[in-house]
């Protein structure tokens, strides 16, 4: 075998073991937000205290289906009338 493809699956076998050692990590992590969230800790405060962004503690807490501290205070139109959203009228200013 050649040096080359040696190489070649030495590197295919670290890529392996790094995609695992990632998912790992990542299950881990999302366990420990979720039960972090669960004990009470605020969104932001686990944002603050692992030094990542509330939007992806957030996402972390959906996908686990973690409970609203409150619920939403802004609605789309859409999820208010789905209708409305296909009968807009273009505004003042829209090219025709």
């Amino acid at each position: 075998m050649t040096r080359l493809k040696q190489a070649a699956r030495a590197k295919q076998r670290a890529d392996k073991r790094a995609k695992e050692l990632v998912k790992n990590a990542t299950e881990a992590f999302d366990l420990a937000v979720v039960e972090a969230l669960g004990a009470g800790l605020k969104p932001a405060q686990v944002a603050t205290t692992t030094g990542y962004s509330y939007e992806t503690i957030r996402r972390i807490a959906r996908a686990h289906e973690v409970e609203r501290l409150r619920e939403p205070t802004v609605t789309s139109r859409k999820k208010v009338d789905p209708a409305a959203a296909h009968n807009r009228q273009p505004g003042p200013n829209a090219d025709s």
